[in-house]
């Protein structure tokens, strides 16, 4: 720990900015008023199941670390988790929010699928009940007075490297080439990068819907691509199909990291998915607003305390729900010791100042998304281990 002491790394740790509050802490108050408090419930709402599972494992492990490091305490009130199983689809994530509702919980943090959200934000707002999303938010859902998100908009990868690549290609005169699968989000990273990027962005290519991830399915699309001799390629494409992708360009006399950049959107590269790569996307840039090698006190310590408990580096889902248990602590600290309910925590949450974050610090925009900056990376060895090496700030969203 650095020689840290536990009372001296929780205040580390802990996102203080909140008008009034000397820090967010739980536990910080008064001495007895933490005790006098009642316990609050707060609902996890993630996959256990289905092909978002994994992030839903990060978002757990994220809360649960917070908690564990404040005496499983948010402001100074026991906290009782209420576990639902988002599943795959809209309709096992809705039935699992009703779950969530018949337990009375006072928040929800959560909610791994992005389709999720426009599905159920009008019942989160005739619940008022306040849900703090931890994963991608779609970027055209308009904003309700009782989400929050605490993660990112689904095309912020795109603007981040479209701002990026603009300053460095003769502002926006250099041709890029672009490439994604069918879906809102895809529509959403394809519209983000022509907006910011102009006219040196080429027409989208969409892969054909249910392609296999083989090289030989790619290699007319590689073609295409080629023929245009971009100086750079924005790729919205599965973990599963980036290196058959990469080995098809350099088939088509394109090779990534020499003749071209091929950059993408963070979450295709984060967690296990960067295990699902391998070594054939070394080279590959990303656009994130976490990297686990960010040179800040918070991330020092939240990142070793993170690899210790759990064995491998931690994840920008992790610290989305990190954070979000951060806000809700700071929320419920200005509380006080008065009477809560879920309407007044979501007042509260409009009170919530800077957060100090392993990100960075961010705040929350009038939208009630994140102000934060973003992280170009790349797929590369650090020292024996495949990584997301940091290698600069891309720009400052929302």
């Amino acid at each position: 720990m650095d020689g840290l002491d536990r009372r001296k790394l929780l205040g580390l740790l802990t996102g203080a900015g909140v008008a009034g509050v000397t820090g967010g802490l739980a536990g910080c108050s008064s001495p007895g008023t933490s005790s006098e408090r009642s316990g609050v419930s707060i609902g996890l709402l993630v996959p256990a199941t289905g092909a978002n599972k994994e992030v839903g494992a990060d978002l757990e492990l994220g809360f649960k670390l917070y908690l564990d490091l404040h005496d499983g305490k948010l402001g100074g009130r026991a906290v009782r988790i209420e576990m639902a199983d988002e599943g795959e689809t809209t309709k096992s994530g809705a039935a699992a929010l009703e779950d969530l509702y018949k337990a009375q919980v006072l928040a929800v943090v959560g909610v791994a699928n992005p389709d999720l959200l426009p599905a159920i934000r009008d019942r989160v707002e005739e619940a008022k009940v306040p849900l703090l999303a931890a994963h991608a938010s779609p970027a055209e859902m308009p904003s309700a007075p009782y989400i929050w998100r605490t993660s990112y908009l689904t095309d912020e990868p795109a603007l981040a490297i479209a701002h990026y690549l603009r300053r460095r290609l003769g502002n926006g005169s250099g041709k890029v080439s672009l490439i994604t699968v069918p879906g809102t989000a895809g529509a959403e990273l394809m519209l983000g990068f022509t907006s910011v990027y102009g006219n040196g962005a080429q027409e989208p290519i969409t892969v054909k819907s249910g392609i296999k991830p083989a090289t030989a399915d790619y290699a007319s699309y590689a073609g295409q691509i080629a023929d245009k001799n971009p100086r750079a390629i924005f790729c919205n494409l599965p973990s599963s199909h980036i290196t058959k992708f990469m080995a098809a360009l350099k088939q088509a006399g394109l090779t990534p990291g020499s003749d071209v950049e091929l950059y993408a959107p963070g979450s295709i590269a984060e967690g296990k998915a960067l295990d699902e790569l391998g070594e054939g996307a070394r080279g590959l840039f990303t656009a994130m607003h976490y990297s686990a090698d960010l040179n800040n006190l918070a991330n020092h310590t939240f990142s070793s305390l993170f690899q210790a408990k759990f064995q491998r580096s931690p994840t920008a889902f992790a610290v989305a729900a990190y954070d979000a248990a951060a806000v809700l602590d700071q929320a419920l600290t200005l509380a006080g010791d008065g009477t809560l309910s879920a309407p007044k925590v979501n007042t509260l949450l409009s009170s919530v100042g800077q957060v100090i974050s392993p990100r960075g610090n961010w705040q929350f925009n009038q939208q009630r998304s994140p102000q934060q900056k973003w992280y170009l990376r790349k797929v590369e060895k650090d020292g024996p281990i495949l990584s997301n090496v940091l290698i600069s700030d891309l720009a400052t969203l929302g």
